[in-house]
């Protein structure tokens, strides 16, 4: 007998950050991820540090991947899944009209330097949110999970 698929079962999504500026923007984007239903996070070039303030114990809920450098990320992506940065750059779709990939990874920069062109490049996609300079990242990150919820 063959095995009807259900759509959901098909889709997931993670969000991360490259660089992250520091340990507390993490802890914070990782309780938004579990609240809003995110399969996984990751980080790239940095160690994150347990917080005290985590109060979820959202480590225990969701994983948190950590990358030492963009191209074992990259080369550890899954597949069939499409890489989409958030930068405030000309080529990037405002949120509001953006239609998510049903399997994607979401990546940030940090709030210093935003993503590198060379990262930018490998991005399937590229997102804007509303403003003319840069949010905080757990922010910026919240903001993009709740738009993908609520459009699903």
């Amino acid at each position: 007998m063959r095995h009807k698929w259900d759509r959901n079962e098909e889709r997931y999504f993670a969000i991360g950050v490259y660089k992250p500026k520091t340990e507390e923007n993490i802890g914070t984007l990782w309780r938004s991820a579990y609240i809003l239903g995110a399969d996984f996070i990751f980080i790239i070039g940095k160690k994150y540090k347990k917080q005290r303030t985590d109060t979820h114990k959202v480590w225990s809920r969701i994983p948190l991947f950590q990358f030492e450098s963009f191209e074992s990320f990259y080369s550890s992506m899954p597949y069939s899944c499409k890489l989409v940065g958030i930068e405030l750059d000309d080529r990037a779709q405002d949120i509001k009209a953006y239609q998510h990939f049903e399997r994607s990874m979401y990546l940030l920069g940090s709030e210093d330097n935003g993503l590198p062109k060379a990262v930018v490049k490998k991005c399937h996609d590229l997102i804007k949110l509303p403003g003319t300079s840069s949010l905080n990242v757990a922010v910026a990150g919240s903001l993009v999970l709740f738009d993908r919820v609520n459009k699903e």
